[in-house]
C-alpha cells in the first residue's frame, strides 16, 4: 500500500468556493448587513463572480487585511492584522494533528490580531455572544480550547505542562484510524480531444503558483525573484506552449499572446516548454493584481480572469477551460536565470533507478548537450581533480578542528528553491529585480529534468584562494573558503577562477537609498540580519555554509564547556529545505549524518562525475531516482 487515508481535512472555520458564490447571490439581494473579510482576496482570485459588485450592495464591510488588496480597497474599515510570525493560533489540519502557532517577534506595527478584536467586539456586545467568547485575549482563547482537548486526549498531568509541552514540539499528534476510499464518479476522465494546428481554441490548464500560490505572496519581491523550478522565469507571468505547437501558430520565446475565453481576456507572453504536451497551454495563478503594493501591482496577467466562475459539482472551481490564441506585436525578454543547460560530456546531474542499484550499477549520466572538450582543457581538469580530491579527503585536516561539509540528497530534492530564499533572507542579499536579469536559453528537445542544487564547494585547494590580490579569499583551519567583505576590492579573478560559478559581484550599492538600483526602501531596511554586514556596491558574493551560525554555535558550545553536538548547527539552506534534502556537520565526524551522507556510495562530487568511480569517502550530492 502506497497512500493511505485517515480523517479528512477540518474545513471549520474555512469557507469553500461554493460559500463564496452563496454569499454573492446573498449580497446581490441585499440580505448582507456587515461582511467580515479575513485571509482571502476574492476580488482577485474570482474576478468573475461578481464579488466586488456584491461588496458594493453589504451595508458595512471590514476588512482585517495587511495590506491594501484588491478587496480591502472596497472596505468601509480596514483593521490590520497581526503577521502570522506576530500571533497565536492553533490550526487543526486533519489526521490526528492539532498543531500551535506561537509569536516569535513583538508586533511591529499599529496592528491587532484579528482575534483579539472580535472578542473585545463579543464583549461590547454582551449577553450570550459574550458568555461564549468571554477569554480576556485571544492567547486565552487559545489556552481554554487547549484545555478541552487536554481532556479529550485524556492526558493527565497540569495544563501548564502539556501547554509547554504542546509548544516545544509544535502541537499534538494522535494516531486516527484508516478509511476505505474510492474515486467519485467522473474524476480522472478529463481528457484533452485531439487538437489541429488550424483550432482556434486550445485546452488551457491554470495551476497554482509553487511561489505566489493562489497570488497571497506576490508582494514579496524575495518570492518574485524566486526562480520557478523548472522555467526559472522570475518577476513574470507566463503562458507555456510546446515547441512544435508555437512553430506552427508562428509564436516565438516571448512573444505576447492573447488568451481569450468565455469568462475573459489576458494577453501573456509565451514560454516555449517541451514538457508540455503539443496543443495544450498552462499558466500559473499569482501574478496580475490591480492593487498589492508596489513589487505585485500591474504585473504579469491574473490567470484566474479566464477560468468559469461557476462551481464545479465538487463545489470548487475548474481550473480547466479552452482559450482562443490569437498574436500579437508585442515581445519581452523573459527574466530568466535558467543558466546552460550543457553537461560537456560529464555528466553533472546524475540519477539511477532501483533496477540498477540491484544490479549494482549506481549512476547513470544524462547528458543533455554534449560538447568536445579541448585536450589541453582535459588534462587541466584532471590534474585539478586529482589535486582537489586529497584535499577534500577527511584526514588531511588535522588537528581539533572539525572539517565542515555540506551535502544534498537529490533524491529528496523538489526543486522549490526554498533554499534559495533562505539564503537571501539570512545573508542579507538584495533582489535585483526583473531588470537584472537575463533571458535564458531554452531547449528544442524534450528535456529530463534533474535538480541539481550549487553553492560554494568550499574546495580544500580553492581556485579563488590565490589569485585575490588582498587576500580577501582564504582559507581557514576548519574547511571554509572564507571572503573577508571588507577587504575585497572588486577585481573578481576569484569569480573567473571559480569552476562552479558560484561567485557573485555586486554592481550597484543596494543599501543606498540614493542609488538609481533597487535598494531596501523602507520598512524593508528591518528585515537585514545583524549578523551579517551589508555588502556594498563593488564587493564578491559567496556562500559560506552560514559562517556566522558556526562561529554562533562555536561560541555557545565553548561557554557552557561542552563539545558541539551533530545537528546543532544548521544552515539556513537546510533549516528551511521542506524535503530534508540538505544535511550539515562535521565530515571528520564518522558518526555524523553528513559524514554517512558523503561515504554512501551513490554519493558522488560534481566535477568528479566523469571518472571512474572509486570507493572513497566523499562528499557532496547524493543521487537516488527510483522509477
Amino acid at each position: 500500500t502506497r497512500v493511505q487515508f485517515g480523517a479528512g481535512l477540518s474545513p471549520d472555520g474555512g469557507s469553500s468556493y461554493q460559500r463564496l458564490l452563496d454569499f454573492v447571490g446573498a449580497a446581490q439581494n441585499g440580505s448582507v448587513g456587515l461582511l467580515f473579510v479575513h485571509g482571502t482576496n476574492p476580488v482577485y482570485s474570482a474576478p468573475g463572480a461578481g464579488v466586488s459588485e456584491a461588496i458594493g450592495r453589504v451595508g458595512f464591510t471590514v476588512s482585517f487585511s495587511q495590506f491594501l488588496d484588491e478587496t480591502s480597497q472596497l472596505a468601509n474599515l480596514i483593521l490590520p492584522d497581526h503577521d502570522p510570525l506576530e500571533q497565536w493560533n492553533d490550526f487543526e489540519p486533519g489526521g490526528g494533528s492539532y498543531v500551535l502557532q506561537q509569536p516569535v517577534i513583538r508586533p511591529m506595527g499599529d496592528t491587532r490580531q484579528t482575534g483579539d478584536v472580535l472578542l473585545s467586539l463579543a464583549a461590547q456586545v454582551g449577553g450570550a455572544v459574550a458568555g461564549q467568547f468571554s477569554a480576556a485575549s485571544y492567547k486565552d482563547y487559545v489556552q481554554a480550547s487547549w484545555r478541552q482537548l487536554q481532556a479529550r486526549m485524556g492526558v493527565a498531568g497540569s495544563f501548564d505542562t502539556f501547554w509547554s509541552e504542546s509548544l516545544q514540539t509544535g502541537g499534538r499528534h494522535t494516531d486516527t484510524s484508516l478509511q476505505s476510499v474510492r474515486l467519485a464518479s467522473g474524476v480522472g476522465q478529463l481528457s484533452f480531444a485531439a487538437w489541429q494546428s488550424d483550432d482556434r481554441e486550445m485546452p488551457l490548464i491554470v495551476y497554482p503558483s509553487s511561489s505566489f500560490y493562489d497570488g497571497r505572496g506576490a508582494n514579496r519581491p524575495w518570492l518574485q525573484e524566486l526562480p520557478d523550478p523548472v522555467s526559472k522565469i522570475t518577476w513574470s507571468s507566463w503562458v507555456e506552449i510546446h515547441p512544435d505547437t508555437a512553430s506552427e501558430r508562428g509564436i516565438a520565446n516571448g512573444d505576447f499572446v492573447e488568451l481569450a475565453t468565455a469568462a475573459g481576456t489576458v494577453v501573456v507572453p509565451a514560454m516555449l516548454y517541451p514538457g508540455i504536451k503539443p496543443g495544450v497551454l498552462a499558466m500559473a495563478t499569482g501574478q496580475g493584481h490591480s492593487q498589492f503594493g508596489r513589487y505585485a501591482t500591474d504585473r504579469g496577467a491574473n490567470a484566474f480572469a479566464v477560468l468559469n466562475p461557476a462551481a464545479t459539482e465538487f463545489g470548487g472551481q475548474s481550473f480547466y477551460t479552452t482559450a482562443n490564441v490569437s498574436m500579437t506585436n508585442d515581445h519581452e525578454r523573459l527574466a530568466n536565470n535558467v543558466g546552460s543547460d550543457r553537461q560537456l560530456g560529464r555528466g553533472l546531474a546524475q540519477s539511477t533507478t532501483l533496477a540498477l542499484i540491484e544490479e549494482g550499477e549506481f549512476h547513470t549520466f544524462h547528458v543533455a548537450h554534449a560538447a568536445e572538450v579541448p585536450e589541453h582543457a582535459e588534462r587541466a581538469a584532471e590534474q585539478w581533480q586529482d589535486r582537489q580530491l586529497a584535499e577534500w579527503k577527511i584526514g588531511n585536516y588535522a588537528g581539533p578542528h572539525p572539517r565542515w561539509g555540506l551535502a544534498i540528497d537529490l533524491s529528496r530534492c523538489t526543486g522549490c528553491s526554498a533554499c534559495v530564499t533562505a539564503c537571501y533572507s539570512e545573508n542579507n542579499i538584495a533582489t535585483g529585480g526583473k531588470e537584472a536579469l537575463h533571458e535564458g536559453g531554452e531547449g528544442d528537445e524534450p528535456l529530463t529534468v534533474e535538480l541539481l542544487p550549487m553553492m560554494c564547494q568550499q574546495c580544500g585547494r580553492a581556485p579563488c584562494e590565490p589569485v585575490c590580490p588582498v587576500f580577501a579569499a582564504y582559507h581557514t583551519p576548519d574547511g571554509l573558503n572564507a571572503q573577508v567583505y571588507n577587504r575585497c576590492v572588486g577585481t573578481r579573478y576569484c569569480s573567473n577562477n571559480c569552476p562552479y560559478k558560484v561567485r557573485y559581484f555586486n554592481w550597484f550599492d543596494h543599501g543606498n537609498p540614493n542609488d538609481a538600483a533597487f535598494s531596501w526602501p523602507d520598512p524593508l531596511h528591518l528585515l537585514l540580519n545583524p549578523d551579517v554586514t551589508v555588502r556594498s556596491k563593488g564587493v564578491m558574493e559567496k556562500c559560506t555554509f552560514c559562517v556566522q551560525r558556526i562561529r554562533g554555535k562555536q561560541n555557545t558550545a565553548a561557554i557552557e564547556n561542552r563539545p558541539l553536538r551533530d545537528g546543532e548547527i544548521q544552515t539556513a539552506c537546510q533549516q528551511t529545505c521542506p524535503a530534508n534534502a540538505i544535511m550539515f556537520g562535521d565530515l571528520k565526524d564518522p558518526n555524523s549524518r553528513v559524514s554517512q551522507w558523503a561515504s554512501d556510495e551513490l554519493g558522488y562530487h560534481v566535477l568528479r562525475a566523469g571518472v571512474p568511480r572509486v570507493r572513497r569517502p566523499q562528499y557532496g550530492p547524493r543521487s537516488y531516482l527510483f522509477d
